[in-house]
């Protein structure tokens, strides 16, 4: 385009508006934000993820863990029949009981149904078990750090050292006792408080369960 301002003066060219486009260290510097953004972005997603998973295996380890005290409480209180115990160095790490669950006045080792149960806890493995009728499972998937398994007498003649429990070892050295370090024959009959304790691992966090059983369907009177 030619603009005239008179008689002979000069032509004046206008240049056409420069494109308005991003120059190279322009778009560098839009790609090293936006990169850093998802950076942040990214970061800030998985860490949310982490922690709704963490929060989901908690719920899921407390859960079981109720659950397997909630059962084991109810099955103790039941139990009819207390027929086996096993100690390893000086604890009970295994307990058989017997439960009428159908009612029928009989213990009874139906694979399909079974009513004698055992507790066992592999402190080599950390596994807490549960066998009947031919099979066995665990109790907690995973996550058990101890458990603790005792065994009472509401007999209170039998508190050797008065303190107001009687133990299993105590009976084993009174005078029903068989003086053998096992709870067996001689003093299972005896037995009808048991008590379990777990020690759980949640995460970081060790949380404790407690079973505290009166076994009502076995009277004991000595």
């Amino acid at each position: 385009m030619t603009a005239r301002t008179g008689a002979g003066a000069p032509d004046v060219r206008h240049d056409p508006p420069r494109d308005g486009g991003f120059t190279m260290i322009e778009m560098l510097v839009a790609m090293t934000l936006f990169a850093a953004l998802g950076t942040v972005l990214i970061g800030f997603a998985m860490g949310s993820s982490r922690v709704a998973d963490d929060v989901r295996e908690s719920g899921n380890v407390v859960g079981e863990a109720r659950l397997a005290v909630e059962r084991m409480s109810r099955e103790f209180r039941q139990a009819s029949e207390l027929s086996g115990a096993q100690v390893a160095d000086g604890k009970v790490v295994s307990l058989t009981v017997g439960v009428d669950f159908d009612g029928d006045g009989s213990v009874e080792d139906d694979p399909a149904d079974p009513e004698r149960l055992t507790y066992t806890w592999k402190s080599s493995t950390r596994e807490l078990t549960l066998s009947g009728g031919g099979s066995t499972v665990q109790v907690l998937a995973g996550g058990v750090v101890a458990a603790d398994i005792r065994l009472r007498s509401s007999a209170w003649i039998q508190d050797l050292d008065g303190d107001g429990t009687t133990t299993w070892q105590e009976l084993d050295q009174s005078s029903i006792g068989n003086k053998n370090g096992a709870p067996d024959a001689a003093e299972l009959p005896l037995i009808d408080l048991v008590s379990v304790e777990l020690l759980v691992r949640d995460g970081d966090t060790e949380r404790r369960f407690t079973v505290q059983a009166d076994m009502r369907n076995r009277g004991v009177t000595a």
